[in-house]
């Protein structure tokens, strides 16, 4: 048998093949689309995940494939590559039960990174194959052997240790607290006060907008999946493949402290974290800043050499590098034009870097998020201990106490006080309950009844607390906070500086007095935080960025500011969010001025469609958190209970569902329990109690007697189970919902109700005897293939041992699913304009529109904002005879179109959607249906000034 090759032309060889399998299964193989139309009956792929491709196909049929891609191979090629692909990288798994004699190929490939990040794995192949070639294949070939990795600044321990001691000088292991608390020689570790809060992986909502879907099992993100524990996530950060997560939350959400955990664990790994608080990045991109400032901080070095830069960039390349970057939305940028930022620069050699970011989730949900395709993550907030959950609040202060226990308990049982649920809500989140400890430890009095009373209350202690160091008189105090608050207003309303701030800012904006400025930074509200790499001068910020707008919150008395189109709409700027509701939490704003601000909110005409009134009103929603008495709640209450649980537009009821759980939570879950009992639609009745239970007041007992109630009515055996279902994850113990199931597992003769009966059944009770037993008799009995697929997936999530289930999924294979094309080949820069010319003929002469639709994506995903695929996208969606393609063609303009061609859109769409109110004929429905989505897309990226002007123009 001739020894097998490793050389440069079986590398080659393997490398196309695999590259053509990639971009087959991606659908984003560039080649006569007639005749991979006629060879796509034979070649049957599946993505079982990101990362594993399920292949099932002949050899021939391979050969034919490779020569469609203009990479030829014969069928000895192929199969020596698909053997390589086996015994040499190890990242094929051959699913056939008999090897030999067979010429179908049946087999999983195993990629590195996930399947969107094709480049990626492309570089991983090529590394991973020089890796593992012997030696003495490299002398053969004349190639210079590799060095050892630990040899100089090329070795792991050499730049482990730079990492570990860069993050020891940059003090991360220190809480973000102790700045306020280190002057009283308090000072907490990561370690003293650190709870593992559960993680949530979010999942995208574009799927679920649609209000008339029948399954509130979608309703919440926590739904989507079980928390994760801190080391199950770091199980999946550990997983392979390249890495790029987000962990998304409000202010104070401990986004920065599951970063330091994530920088500890990664030190335990052997792997190199490098931290970017990126608000320091001040105007400068990502690789100036890793090659100049961090570099040299690390090294210690006046000057970094280019050898030393290229040895750092190498440590990327073999993937060792986890960039941990921290407050994207602290950046000197507004949110779209952050993210797409960071998007940019992570290419080139910071391309093989593993990324976890973090970012505030309104800046995230804003807008255009170029990093949507980041995997995703919110910590849970803190649990307080009742109907069995884990006190997590009570640990909290437990430990913060632990010098003072009884001072602790008066606290927690402050909290208990029925009368104080508002408050205790509010402190769930980690920083406001450290906020409030702290706060309690040194008053030792009542608690506040809204966030922006936390935070004030938590100034006025300052002061107190630090009276003897720094003494400050009535009138001083009044003074600094009226200074701050303009301080803060002027920063906030310049983009360039928002979060971080100039001496040359700070002096001007404390020109009247800079004592005042002195004393901001001596009590710790203003704190240096590094020097420009523009100037060199000093840079200072706010304690935390949520000091900053409860401060410019206290410097506004009148609400129209909100409103000023001088400052563009702040009113619609996600980044005055904050600011806007602690306004709302201000005891020195008259009543009348706050209940007008909400009329002005609900009653704001924005004469476009809507799109900006129905963003002032969830505003007035989240407004009633801090402003509960308004006399206008109970009529907000209703009326987003409409628009959440009735047959709206999509983007109407996604906002009110987000709105109902930023609102004031008690007035909610009494508006939901009041729904509930009138509502005649069984449908809304059922996604009403289902919010209600599970989220808002997990356990309630009226939402679980309308799910029981509705189980018992309910004629149809599908909707029946779903609202069991929902009811097991409300009540998974509650004896109606394993009775109810036991009942229709016996009685249904429905394959796929039996199936999910079962399934239910199983999950909710591990063990149960009829759970197994039905799985494998539907698997064992049925001639649906898909059923018996489903159902064998089941059975191994319950028994992942299962022989039946393993048989039934390495004997068969799911249908051809067609994916979306995420990402297009790159081409050669000489063959790109040739490429474009040949699509932009191909688009002219084109007259089947599904064709057309698929040329004019393709020819703007190579010159984005192309003119002539924006129109053909546009044409098609604004056409009548194309509604099957009007979900893709929007889909496919959001993913492509320019921010200077948004006006158009508005203006071509609002004429459709205008005129077609009036209608219900299910084809113009659907059209406006779809254009209402991209509507609202193009009103969280524009300004509503822009916006409105580009409406019927």
């Amino acid at each position: 048998m001739a020894r097998p090759s490793y050389g440069p032309e079986a590398k080659k060889r393997s490398l196309h093949l695999f590259t053509v399998l990639l971009d087959y299964a991606n659908d984003e193989l560039d080649c006569d689309e007639v005749a991979l139309d006629a060879l796509r009956s034979q070649m049957q792929t599946y993505w079982q995940s990101e990362q594993r491709l399920v292949v099932r196909t002949k050899v021939r049929f391979l050969e034919a494939l490779t020569k469609l891609a203009n990479t030829p191979l014969s069928g000895g090629q192929i199969k020596e590559a698909l053997r390589r692909f086996e015994d040499f990288l190890a990242i094929l798994d051959d699913n056939r039960p008999n090897k030999g004699g067979s010429e179908v190929w049946h087999f999983t490939l195993n990629l590195w990174h996930k399947r969107s990040d094709r480049a990626a794995n492309l570089r991983q192949f090529e590394q991973a194959w020089e890796h593992r070639r012997p030696q003495k294949s490299k002398q053969v070939t004349g190639e210079a052997p590799i060095e050892s990795e630990d040899s100089g600044v090329d070795g792991q321990d050499f730049w482990w240790q730079l990492c570990r001691e860069s993050l020891e000088a940059q003090q991360y292991g220190q809480l973000t607290l102790n700045p306020l608390t280190v002057a009283d020689g308090i000072a907490f570790d990561v370690q003293q006060l650190y709870l593992p809060l559960g993680l949530v992986e979010r999942k995208r909502r574009e799927s679920r907008h649609d209000s008339s879907s029948a399954d509130p099992q979608l309703d919440e993100a926590e739904d989507a999946e079980s928390p994760l524990s801190l080391e199950a996530f770091f199980e999946r950060l550990q997983a392979a493949g390249q890495q790029r997560v987000a962990i998304v939350g409000e202010p104070g959400a401990g986004k920065t402290t599951l970063l330091q955990k994530i920088a500890t664990w990664l030190l335990e790994q052997q792997s190199l974290p490098i931290w970017v608080s990126l608000a320091d990045l001040q105007g400068a991109t990502l690789e100036h800043y890793l090659l100049h400032d961090w570099l040299k901080q690390a090294t210690r070095k006046l000057s970094v050499a280019p050898e030393l830069q290229e040895a750092f960039a190498e440590q990327f390349q073999q993937g060792r590098v986890w960039l941990l970057l921290d407050a994207i939305d602290e950046m000197a940028l507004d949110a779209a034009t952050a993210l797409t930022s960071l998007s940019r620069q992570l290419r080139g050699w910071l391309a093989d870097a593993h990324v976890v970011l973090t970012c505030r989730s309104n800046v995230w949900d804003g807008g255009k998020n170029a990093l949507a395709a980041f995997t995703t993550y919110g910590n849970l907030s803190f649990s307080i201990g009742n109907g069995g959950r884990e006190d997590q609040v009570g640990q909290f202060i437990d430990r913060w106490f632990q010098d003072n226990p009884s001072l602790g308990d008066r606290l927690r049982q402050a909290l208990d006080d029925p009368k104080r649920k508002r408050i205790s809500a509010t402190v769930k989140n980690p920083l406001r309950l450290a906020l409030l400890c702290r706060t309690w430890s040194l008053t030792q009095g009542t608690l506040p009844q809204t966030k922006a009373l936390l935070y004030q209350q938590f100034v006025e202690t300052i002061y107190d607390w630090k009276q003897d160091r720094f003494p400050t008189t009535l009138t001083q105090r009044q003074q600094l906070n009226e200074a701050l608050g303009q301080v803060a207003l002027q920063a906030l309303l310049q983009p360039e500086t928002r979060f971080r701030l100039s001496h040359t800012f700070a002096q001007t904006a404390f020109a009247q007095s800079l004592e005042l400025m002195s004393l901001a930074l001596q009590l710790g509200w203003l704190n240096q935080v590094g020097l420009s790499t523009n100037t060199g001068e000093k840079v200072y910020a706010f304690y935390h960025p949520t000091f900053q707008e409860y401060f410019a919150a206290q410097s506004l008395a009148d609400w129209h500011f909100f409103f000023d189109p001088a400052h563009a709409y702040p009113v619609f700027n996600p980044h005055w969010r904050e600011v806007i509701l602690l306004w709302f939490g201000r005891m020195d704003i008259a009543i009348a001025d706050k209940e007008a601000f909400i009329q002005a909110l609900i009653t704001f005409d924005d004469r476009c469609g809507g799109f900006y009134s129905h963003r002032a009103y969830f505003l007035a929603a989240a407004g009633l958190a801090e402003f509960p008495q308004s006399i206008h709640a109970q009529s907000i209450l209703s009326q987003l209970l409409q628009w959440r649980f009735g047959v709206f537009p999509p983007s109407v009821c996604e906002g009110a569902r987000v709105a109902l759980l930023q609102t004031d939570r008690t007035l909610a879950i009494a508006a939901l329990e009041q729904f509930i009992q009138i509502t005649e639609n069984p449908f809304a009745r059922w996604q009403s109690a289902y919010t209600l239970g599970k989220t808002l007041d997990p356990g309630n007992p009226l939402a679980i007697a309308a799910l029981t109630q509705l189980s018992d009515t309910l004629q149809n055996e599908t909707l029946r189970l779903q609202v069991l279902e929902s009811l097991g994850k409300i009540a998974p113990d509650h004896s109606v919902f394993i009775q109810s199931l036991e009942q229709l597992l016996a009685s249904t003769q429905q394959g796929n109700v039996r199936r999910r009966a079962a399934y239910s059944l199983g999950k909710m009770n591990a063990g149960h005897p009829k759970a197994i037993a039905t799985l494998e008799q539907i698997i064992q009995s049925t001639t649906n293939a898909t059923l018996r697929l489903r159902t064998a997936e089941n059975l191994l999530t319950l028994d992942p041992a299962h022989a039946l289930a393993m048989a039934v999924l390495a004997s068969m294979q799911k249908p051809l699913a067609k994916t979306s094309r995420k990402r297009l080949k790159a081409a050669p820069s000489q063959d790109l304009d040739h490429l474009i010319t040949t699509l932009e003929h191909r688009l002219a002469t084109a007259t089947d529109a599904a064709h057309q639709r698929r040329l004019a994506y393709r020819l703007a995903t190579l010159q984005p904002g192309h003119p002539q695929a924006i129109d053909g996208l546009l044409q098609l969606l604004l056409a009548k005879e194309t509604p099957t393609l009007y979900k893709r063609v929007v889909e496919d303009l959001k993913a492509v179109v320019l921010e200077p061609q948004l006006a158009k859109l508005v203006s071509q769409l609002s004429v459709l959607v205008v005129e077609a109110n009036a209608s219900t004929a299910h084809q113009v429905a659907t059209q406006r249906h779809e254009c209402h989505k991209l509507l609202w897309y193009c009103a969280q990226q524009m300004s509503y000034t822009a916006f409105s002007h580009a409406w019927c123009y």
